[in-house]
């Protein structure tokens, strides 16, 4: 079950985000609300789910561990000084610092420099071999699933009807030469789909969808009855877009 749980430095991450844009000081209650109301969506459902108490949500308990640890690491001033108010010290400050920086360098991309072009294009004519996907399979997986994402539960719109895309979890092509069958292909909006292919995204044994980027969990992928999805093939996928694990200097 803890794999289906948002992972502590994730919270410890949003919770420095939290205190650090308000200004460092934020009564614990509001911080735990602020935390929901602006991150509750990357929450899983086993994060949403109760304490074996019953009185408040696992992922809330687990914040309040968390901040026991920020504490211990000197990142709050302690409970005992604040009380009920998290306080971030000035160490505090400065992870909050970091994840700013962090999130400026991701932003600042290089202003592209745009290219002249062609106004008349020149034409060449070539021969390529591609992978001959069955129509079949793909129509049958999306109409199954109502062209519904199966990540995200978007449903696409357009003028000549809804539209969804067939995503093979075990790539057809070279080196991977997947089966072009149902129980290897997702109902996934276009966003989703690039995510899906390019490994920012995995999906569990027991479906449950995690960002590698961020390592939260996006919730449990959607299924439909008359659609199993093969879990060789999830596995084949999570093995070929493992993080790499920088080691700790």
């Amino acid at each position: 079950m803890a794999a289906e749980l948002t992972a502590q430095q994730v919270l410890r991450t949003w919770l420095l985000t939290i205190l650090g844009e308000r200004g460092g000081s934020v009564p614990t209650a509001r911080a735990l609300t602020e935390m929901e109301r602006r991150y509750g969506k990357l929450l899983s459902e086993e994060d949403q789910s109760l304490t074996r108490r019953g009185d408040e949500s696992k992922w809330w308990n687990r914040t309040r561990f968390e901040r026991k640890d920020m504490e211990r690491a000197k990142l709050l001033v302690p409970a005992s000084e604040s009380r009920g108010v998290w306080t971030l010290t000035e160490a505090g400050w400065e992870e909050y610092r970091k994840i700013e920086r962090a999130e400026e360098v991701e932003v600042a991309l290089p202003v592209p420099i745009q290219p002249v072009g062609k106004e008349s294009p020149s034409r060449a004519e070539v021969t390529t071999q591609r992978v001959v996907r069955s129509t079949a399979v793909a129509d049958y997986v999306k109409q199954i699933h109502d062209y519904i994402c199966q990540i995200c539960g978007t449903r696409l719109i357009t003028p000549k009807g809804a539209y969804a895309e067939a995503a093979h979890i075990r790539a057809l092509g070279q080196p991977h030469f997947g089966p072009d069958v149902a129980a290897n292909v997702l109902c996934l909006c276009p966003n989703h789909h690039v995510l899906f292919d390019f490994g920012a995204l995995v999906i569990s044994d027991i479906l449950i969808v995690t960002d590698q980027r961020s390592g939260a969990s996006l919730g449990r992928l959607r299924e439909a009855p008359g659609h199993e999805m093969g879990r060789d093939f999830l596995t084949y996928h999570r093995m070929c877009n493992a993080r790499v694990v920088e080691p700790q200097v």
